[in-house]
């Protein structure tokens, strides 16, 4: 074997313009499939962490919540259910949320609102809500005031230190009622929170919606330190918890974003279907063109005692030559670009800025760097390229000599 590669290594060289054009094709079709792979991974996991970042890998909510999202399906938070959570191996940190529903009004102006009742201090430190307080303060653990979107303040005409008047229906069935002042207005990337959204102490909108009894909560969204532990911890809760609880998957609370990303992923495959099927017709005229051109040579030493299989060989180890030489130059090239750009995204201006910020996402296009984006793309041009070589195993091993010798 080793002898036979020696003879494709020479013979490569014999026409060194068509062994660097064949390479070429090689390295062009990588690094294009690892450039555009690399942006879309990227651009997958930034809208996948700043979902989860907002809602959190788990959530625990009553049972049949998550099917009829209501203020009657809350339930009341206990020192059990604390304990478990505490208890659980994986889990970083969890948030609770107390959300519903209310006319809010000020003045002769009045709009439906989603009321969020949240804790500010852990609320701040995932996702520093208080560094989008444009307007104001931001809530104090302590504080009996709300805060609430730009555009919500524009539309009721308020500002901070006016008094926003709540009303809505409670938990069973009992009317919910409130005057809050507003002690600051935030500004979110998203236009229908900045519409629509109030936030405020979560113990001020439990005393909204149930005055009688403390501790009433919507859904508690759980945090852990390794993503890859997700089904273990999920199925860990929902025995722990038991049948009054139901445990969901972020992949569920966020399915809509997940569907958007498969939807581009498939689009992003039948681009680079097209860019290897151009690879391969490249790589594939290249080795018939070889071929083609050493028929007499092929002749030769069959006539002189070299089988056929070594020739195969042969043909063989010139298409793996070419094609890893392919492959490292184009590694060589791009992985320091990917690299860099992973660490300084693109940013973006104008109104394609605008339309990522309106989805809550930074205005940048980040890069991956993933492990089984470099493998994946690496095997799948080194098969292609490899699949080239059927060619003239079929030609060596029917090829007449007699015929060789004459053209």
């Amino acid at each position: 074997m080793k002898t036979l590669f020696k003879i494709a290594w020479r013979n490569l060289w014999r026409n060194r313009r068509r062994t660097i054009l064949t390479a070429a094709s090689v390295t062009l079709a990588l690094t294009l499939a690892l450039f555009m792979r690399s942006m879309q991974f990227g651009s997958y996991e930034q809208m996948i962490r700043a979902g989860v970042n907002q809602v959190g890998y788990l959530q625990v909510h009553d049972t049949g919540y998550w099917n009829n999202q209501s203020i009657d399906r809350a339930f009341f938070y206990s020192d059990n259910l604390g304990e478990i959570l505490h208890n659980t191996k994986g889990i970083s940190h969890v948030l609770p949320v107390l959300q519903t529903f209310s006319l809010a009004s000020y003045g002769n102006r009045t709009k439906g609102v989603l009321i969020s009742g949240i804790d500010p201090v852990k609320e701040n430190q995932q996702t520093n809500l208080s560094g989008k307080v444009i307007k104001g303060s931001y809530l104090k653990e302590n504080s009996s005031g709300v805060i609430m979107g730009d555009k919500l303040a524009e539309y009721l005409k308020m500002k901070v230190g006016d008094t926003l008047v709540l009303i809505g229906q409670g938990y069973r069935g009992i009317t919910a009622y409130g005057i809050y002042p507003v002690s600051g207005i935030f500004h979110l990337p998203s236009p229908k929170m900045n519409n629509q959204v109030v936030f405020m102490n979560v113990t001020d909108a439990q005393s909204f919606v149930y005055p009688y009894r403390i501790g009433l909560l919507t859904g508690i969204s759980v945090f852990i330190r390794d993503p890859s532990q997700l089904n273990g911890i999920k199925k860990t809760l929902t025995e722990n918890l038991g049948k009054h609880y139901e445990v969901i998957s972020w992949k569920t609370v966020l399915s809509d974003l997940l569907q958007t990303i498969k939807m581009d992923n498939a689009s992003g495959q039948i681009m680079l279907l097209i860019l290897y099927l151009i690879a391969a017709f490249g790589i594939f005229s290249t080795v018939l063109m070889m071929t083609m051109e050493k028929r007499k040579q092929y002749a030769v030493m069959i006539s002189i005692g070299m089988l056929r299989r070594k020739l195969v060989w042969v043909s063989i180890f010139e298409t793996f030559i070419v094609s890893v030489l392919g492959v490292i130059i184009s590694l060589i090239i791009i992985s320091p670009v990917l690299y860099y750009l992973h660490l300084n995204p693109i940013p973006l201006t104008g109104d394609m800025a605008n339309m990522y910020l309106a989805f809550n996402f930074a205005p940048i296009i980040p890069f991956s760097i993933k492990a089984h984006i470099f493998i994946s793309q690496t095997v799948i041009i080194l098969i292609l390229s490899l699949l080239s070589a059927f060619y003239p195993i079929i030609y060596i091993s029917r090829f007449n000599v007699l015929n060789a010798f004459r053209h």
